[in-house]
């Protein structure tokens, strides 16, 4: 990141790269030497974002070992325990306009003037099959509590693979793997997350009333990837584009218990396919088919939400 953030992470990896040792008195590696100054604003959002800004990288590393969640969404400052207490003291609280940044985050994103970059993003998005139905069957208290497990799953998966909770969107969750986060292999990571998530959800304990029937999807792509401002209020940090998209169509034809990877995403992850099932889906908006890969994880079997409108799925074995 910048500024503090900059300092702080120069500061435990300036000696082991051979940058400017730490001031003696602080700890602190001078932003001068930092090679972040040297770019426009553009260059220095493309590398925050792409991972090659090892301050910001090094940053999340350490934050993301300090207890306790939940996190900041770009840097992973936590805002509980005995570690968030601290940081708050050094501007990493909660920011008051989105409670998923920090302040710190908040205003480095603002005094950039750069809402973000095209990158290669992975992303995943999951949801509860059949949540209609189960919410009948629960009284309010307990579906709540049954959404909440998901929720809490679902985000120990995607931060357990240091990606980035984009979203909660009523029984679906949204990850986000790229570089600036989840380093190089950020379309393995995302895969990794999928199965996590899946399998821990089917499990018979994954709630009170049982497994939670989850169907999943994997795409990657290069999306647009940076802060949804009005002006220079940052509201969000999300993606946008066409990977975007697919995925959430993807994700809407797996059965419960299910992940779906394009077979692109599952190249790029060097997944061994061979022995998995291989299907062309239809997605809606785009004039082409996706060829994915259907990974079976443990998990109650159900109905795969297809939309009105998309096409059959054609189906066979790789």
């Amino acid at each position: 990141m910048l500024s503090l953030l900059g300092r702080i992470a120069f500061a435990r990896a300036g000696r082991a790269v051979g940058r400017t040792p730490p001031d003696c008195r602080t700890g602190l590696v001078p932003l001068e030497s930092a090679p972040m100054g040297k770019h426009t604003p553009e260059e220095q959002m493309h590398q925050l974002l792409t991972g090659h800004n090892p301050a910001s990288a090094t940053l999340r590393r350490v934050f993301r070992r300090v207890p306790s969640g939940p996190n900041c969404k770009m840097c992973a400052a936590p805002f509980g325990g005995p570690g968030g207490a601290v940081l708050r003291h050094l501007g990493f609280g909660r920011y008051a306009g989105n409670p998923s940044f920090c302040g710190w985050c908040i205003k480095d994103l603002q005094k950039m003037g750069v809402q973000g970059a095209e990158i290669p993003v992975t992303l995943l998005f999951a949801d509860i099959r059949g949540s209609t139905a189960i919410g009948e069957r629960l009284s309010p208290t307990e579906f709540r509590g049954f959404l909440d497990r998901f929720y809490r799953i679902s985000s120990q998966a995607v931060l357990a693979s240091d990606g980035i909770v984009d979203k909660f969107v009523g029984d679906e969750v949204i990850g986000l793997f790229f570089g600036g986060v989840s380093g190089e292999r950020h379309v393995a990571a995302a895969v990794e997350a999928g199965r996590s998530l899946l399998a821990r959800a089917g499990r018979p304990d994954a709630t009170p009333n049982g497994p939670i029937p989850v169907g999943a999807a994997v795409h990657t792509g290069v999306a647009f990837v940076g802060s949804t401002a009005t002006g220079d209020v940052v509201s969000d940090f999300t993606a946008l584009g066409d990977p975007v998209n697919t995925t959430a169509r993807l994700a809407s034809q797996a059965v419960a218990g299910e992940l779906l990877v394009s077979v692109q995403a599952a190249t790029a992850a060097g997944v061994d396919t061979s022995g998995l099932e291989r299907r062309t889906l239809e997605a809606r908006g785009r004039t082409e088919p996706v060829e994915v890969v259907a990974m079976r994880m443990s998990g109650e079997p159900g109905e795969a939400a297809t939309e009105p409108g998309e096409a059959p799925t054609t189906s066979r074995s790789a």
